[in-house]
């Protein structure tokens, strides 16, 4: 395992470029990634009027911070607004559905099996304040 935070916490700020999507109209940035974490992943990602098939090998934990989000599961239609939590199970075939942009905060695991979190990555963050 790569270079573990010396306190075992790390900060990150808010920063804009996390909430881009990408020309896919998607964007899932891994700040806890396997750089520094052996079983947890999680970022920030964003849905820009899209549609993206999936099928994870992971378990995830979306929290919606902004816009709604559609997850087609076969012939079911689940409708997650802001403040609300979506766990989808490791191996659902899904359709991450977005009408308009969405913001969210998201939980895998395991850590290596997601795309956005298996590689070390660095992103900026902040020092802890002296007491």
């Amino acid at each position: 395992m790569t270079n573990n935070p010396s306190d075992g916490v790390k900060l990150f700020r808010n920063d804009a470029a996390l909430f881009r999507a990408g020309p896919s109209g998607i964007a899932a940035n891994g700040l806890v990634n396997a750089g520094f974490s052996r079983g947890l992943g999680a970022g920030v990602g964003v849905f820009d009027r899209c549609s993206v098939p999936w099928t994870p090998d992971y378990d995830e934990v979306l929290f919606i911070l902004d816009g709604v989000l559609r997850l087609r599961v076969g012939d079911k239609v689940y409708v997650a607004g802001r403040g609300d939590t979506v766990w989808i199970s490791e191996g659902t075939a899904i359709v991450y559905e977005s009408a308009v942009r969405t913001t969210f905060f998201y939980a895998v695991c395991p850590v290596q099996n997601s795309i956005s979190t298996k590689e070390p990555k660095n992103y900026p963050e902040s020092p802890a304040l002296g007491v």
